[in-house]
């Protein structure tokens, strides 16, 4: 089942990106159905890909390595639910950045859009 990209954008909470003490954060809320990721997240930040083990995604109580999502260890996405996707190693400069997010879920398939942002504070 194809989801068309404008409507995954309406996911990303709009000026959730952030930088944090190790690297960065942004936010996405879960707007259409509940959902259950079966594999790691890949994550492209400016057409450059994040590497898996620096990304950790943290769902209500749930706080897990994206490394080891799994279909034999899924991440529910129920909705309603906000998850914040951190980003450790890496801090973003000032100004507007592209986002891609490709996710499989289960019952979907892979997903995959983008989105732009800027930060939502400045760099320290």
């Amino acid at each position: 089942m194809s989801v068309p990209a404008f409507i995954l954008r309406r996911l990303y909470v709009k000026g959730s990106l952030r930088n944090v003490e190790n690297g960065f954060e942004f936010s996405l809320r879960n707007v259409l159905a509940d959902a259950e990721l079966i594999k790691p997240l890949e994550i492209y930040v400016d057409d450059t890909q994040i590497p898996l083990e620096n990304v950790t995604l943290i769902a209500g109580t749930t706080s897990i390595s994206n490394k080891d999502i799994a279909e034999s260890n899924p991440v529910k996405f129920s909705l309603n639910m906000t998850a914040t996707i951190r980003v450790d190693g890496a801090r973003l400069e000032p100004g507007e950045h592209k986002i891609t997010l490709v996710v499989t879920v289960k019952g979907y398939g892979t997903i995959k859009f983008d989105i732009r942002d800027a930060l939502s504070s400045p760099t320290s």
